[in-house]
């Protein structure tokens, strides 16, 4: 876990811990010192030490018998050769002690084993069984000899070193010297020191706890303070000092700006006719406005509900909300029939969409629903007005197409009458004009009575496939039929006999858009914003003028000489039965491409 994610608490105590830390780092520096420097200072002495014993060994030529026997005294008693040597010796070492006064300087004779120090009255066994030890060592191994007593509380410091002469060891030099008052004043130096550091550690902690006590308890009142914010956002944070201060007044302006937004929605929303309902990750409803609750029929408690308990699993509301929420599937307008009780049938456009934060995470979704209950009358009724509007031109239309072979029939048939014998071709035109006003009724009943559609789910690129073979089965024309067929595509909803009619139609229009030679290109694909299914029908014919584009698909308009103008009329009622679309783009000299858009079957199996 990183120092930011353990708050801000322990933020402090780390910080305040690191600052703590660097006095008792300094202590320890300064005791490492402290110690270096006795050792250095011991150091130090013992090389002003090995001076004066080199000094006092270069003094000192002669041997201890050299003496003796100027003397006259090398057959004397051991106490009178000792009084001798020290009475000799004195002013040699008393010179040398000029140069190193806080050295004590002598000589040691091995054969006499006594320490000479130019004190007369030293002539006896003068020295410890440690110092004993030490001249033995000196004599015996031919050696120098440090021996350091009681340095860390100020002891001396002892230095042995051989005498020889004419290349045999005679004695030892010998140095010592008290460091008693340097190390006092080092020990007080150093008691100071962790007097100081002792003071200074004292003084970071207590200040530093109290700064800690001082600042949590602040901070939970800012913590607290918030913690009610989540629960009512009119609660006012306690003012503070410093920069919490500074940071509770910006908490209380953000609510209060919270609180506003949150006011204005509430205005806005219950103000708008379309019904808004929002679910968080879970699923769980967290806003609904009222025109949601008049429009769903949902209770008065429907929020922090799951979605599972306001809408039956299955439902159409339900299946988008889910499928918004976990796959990321949106409609856009999907028009829904919903039963609500006592206000009968509504007819409803539904959107679904994913709420994002500032950061770009999805955070829940948001479903819309107009009614369009009202309109979908309007346009019944509008639709009602333009067949009886139509009805007029299709009577007239009916009459045009009916008088042509009629007329044929009557002549032929007066014809008959004066000469009493038919002819085989006036036989043969009678059929076919007879025929001809079996195909015109047909259609006409087609268009004024659809056959009813079975519905089904249905792969449309083997629709394609089929309608595209049997048009090459069926004529013999310079036609190619290109195909571009979108893979994993969803089932379509459809009558694929009445489908097969469409799209048929279409194919034969455009291939007599090119006197039945060039190619037809047909593509399918998905179009996501619409939630349909498309059927893409182009060709490389002369293409559409731009004033007769509008009457299409108006019955019996037709530009060919033998056309009765009701493909298209029929194509077109076929489609608006599916729910679909059937659209017209053309420009002159770059031909003509027919949309088709099919309605995506919800769930089932594929027929």
């Amino acid at each position: 876990m990183s120092l930011r994610e353990k708050g801000f608490k322990n933020q402090i105590l780390v910080l305040i811990a690191v600052l703590l830390i660097l006095p008792i780092a300094l202590a320890v520096y300064m005791v490492h010192v402290i110690h270096n420097t006795q050792l250095s200072m011991v150091e130090s002495h013992k090389k002003n030490l090995v001076k004066a014993m080199n000094l006092l060994d270069r003094s000192f030529p002669g041997t201890f018998d050299d003496l003796l026997a100027a003397a006259g005294a090398a057959d004397a008693p051991r106490r009178d050769k000792v009084i001798l040597l020290n009475r000799q010796l004195k002013p040699l070492i008393e010179r040398v002690k000029e140069h190193y006064p806080d050295a004590e300087l002598g000589f040691y004779s091995r054969d006499l084993d006594v320490i000479l120090d130019g004190e007369e009255n030293n002539y006896g066994e003068n020295f410890s069984r440690r110092r004993k030890q030490a001249f033995d060592e000196t004599v015996n191994d031919n050696r120098p000899v440090m021996q350091a007593l009681g340095i860390s509380e100020g002891g001396q410091l002892e230095m042995y070193q051989p005498l020889v002469r004419q290349g045999r060891v005679i004695g030892a030099v010998w140095a010592t010297e008290n460091l008693s008052a340097i190390y006092r004043r080092v020990d007080q130096v150093q008691r100071d020191a962790y007097l100081v550091i002792v003071v200074g550690v004292l003084v970071g902690l207590g200040g530093a706890f109290a700064l800690i006590r001082n600042l949590v308890t602040a901070v939970n009142q800012v913590k607290q303070g918030v913690q009610l914010l989540e629960r009512d956002l009119t609660h006012v944070l306690p003012p503070a000092s410093g920069e919490l201060g500074e940071i509770s007044s910006a908490i209380n302006h953000l609510a209060t700006k919270l609180v506003n937004v949150q006011n204005y929605n509430e205005i806005i929303l219950a103000s708008i006719d379309d019904g808004v309902l929002a679910t968080d990750l879970n699923g769980v409803i967290i806003g609904v406005n009222a025109a949601a609750r008049r429009i769903l029929d949902l209770p008065d408690d429907c929020l922090e509900k799951p979605l599972e308990e306001v809408f039956p699993p299955g439902t159409p509301f339900y299946n988008y909300l889910t499928a918004a929420l976990h796959e990321h599937r949106l409609v856009k307008d999907q028009e829904v029939v919903h039963q609500a009780g006592e206000r009968g049938t509504l007819h409803l456009l539904i959107s679904t969409g994913l709420m994002t934060n500032i950061r770009r995470e999805i955070v829940g979704t948001v479903m819309t629903c107009r009614d369009i209950t009202e309109r979908v009358r309007l346009e019944e009724q509008m639709r009602r007005q333009e067949r009886l509007a139509s009805l007029g031109k299709l009577v007239a239309g009916v009459a045009h197409e009916i008088r042509n072979p009629l007329t044929s029939i009557s002549g032929y048939t007066q014809f008959w009458q004066k000469n009493h014998t038919p002819s085989p071709r006036s036989l043969a035109i009678i059929h076919r004009e007879v025929a001809r006003l079996n195909t015109i009724v047909d259609k006409l009943l087609h268009f004024a009575r659809p056959a009813r559609a079975v519905f089904g789910a249905h792969d449309v690129n083997a629709l394609v496939n089929r309608v595209a073979q049997f048009f090459n089965d069926a004529h013999n024309s310079e036609i190619e039929i290109t195909r571009e067929l979108a893979e994993d595509l969803p089932p379509a909803w459809m009558d694929p006999d009445q489908m097969e009619q469409v799209l048929y139609n279409v194919i034969y229009n455009a291939a007599q858009a090119m006197s039945d030679r060039g190619t037809v290109h047909i593509t399918t694909g998905f179009d996501r914003e619409k939630n349909l299914i498309e059927i893409r029908v182009k060709d490389q014919g002369r293409g559409i003028p731009p004033e007769i584009m509008p009457h299409l698909f108006d019955p019996f308009f037709t530009t060919k000489p033998k056309g009765a103008g009701l493909g298209l009329a029929i194509a077109y009622e076929i489609m608006r039965a599916h729910g679909g679309e059937i659209q017209l783009e053309s420009q002159l000299g770059q031909g003509t491409t027919c949309r088709i858009f099919i309605p995506v079957a919800e769930g089932g199996d594929m027929v």
